[in-house]
């Protein structure tokens, strides 16, 4: 006997789709503005000449990079009320945990777009007077910015599919109420597969966006 699919459910409950994609936007956006402050701030510090500098970013960022972010959710929002005795809220703990794992990424982003500037442009900075940090804010990163542009496009749709991880901790997002709809409806088939279209429809532009503009930028260089 054949399956009978009935996708009249994603119409029927779409207000509970509505408010998971709404809280999913919002945890993307806030962990992506931190995720690049901090990708920022450490990568540019990387390329500084102070050697605790360099040791403590590049100890984050390998940490970061060789755990899970669900490690690093789950951490944040069990582990942190115990050492510290100060609770965060799970959409907290998701976004700031979503943020820290990005700012890793993106500090490496940020090191390979400055390093991929002629080095010859900070002697000639250093050379009329400019110290390390101007000689980046005024030449290096305004260059380098152009060629961050496609990953850091790639990383956001990356970190919009992690938010997916808040279920795991009942941040109310896109997979949780989906998980709560399923409970209800017994339909998972039907729910599962209107929350892969939705999250191709949302990411895949900006990675066809991130693909053509490293392209265009291939052909001027």
């Amino acid at each position: 006997m054949g399956y009978e699919w009935q996708f009249a459910i994603i119409l029927e409950y779409w207000p509970i789709f509505a408010r998971g994609a709404i809280t999913t936007l919002q945890i993307t956006l806030l962990s992506s503005a931190i995720g690049l402050f901090i990708g920022l701030l450490v990568g540019v510090s990387r390329e500084s000449s102070g050697i605790f500098v360099r040791s403590v970013t590049s100890v984050y960022v390998e940490m970061i990079r060789a755990t899970p972010a669900l490690v690093q959710i789950v951490w944040l929002y069990y582990c942190f009320p115990i050492i510290f005795g100060y609770q965060l809220s799970a959409m907290t703990s998701i976004i700031i945990a979503l943020g820290i794992h990005s700012g890793a990424y993106v500090s490496e982003i940020v090191r390979a777009g400055i390093n991929a500037v002629d080095t010859g442009q900070f002697l000639a900075a250093k050379s009329i007077g400019m110290n390390h940090f101007t000689a980046l804010r005024r030449i290096i990163l305004p260059q380098a910015g152009q060629k961050m542009i496609p990953p850091l496009i790639n990383e956001f749709a990356n970190l919009m599919k992690l938010t997916t991880l808040g279920s795991m901790i009942a941040v109310y997002e896109l997979l949780q109420e989906s998980n709560n709809l399923i409970a209800t409806t017994y339909r998972p088939l039907e729910v599962y597969t209107f929350l892969a279209i939705f999250f191709f429809i949302i990411t895949y532009p900006w990675i066809w966006l991130s693909q053509r503009l490293e392209r265009r930028l291939k052909m001027r260089a």
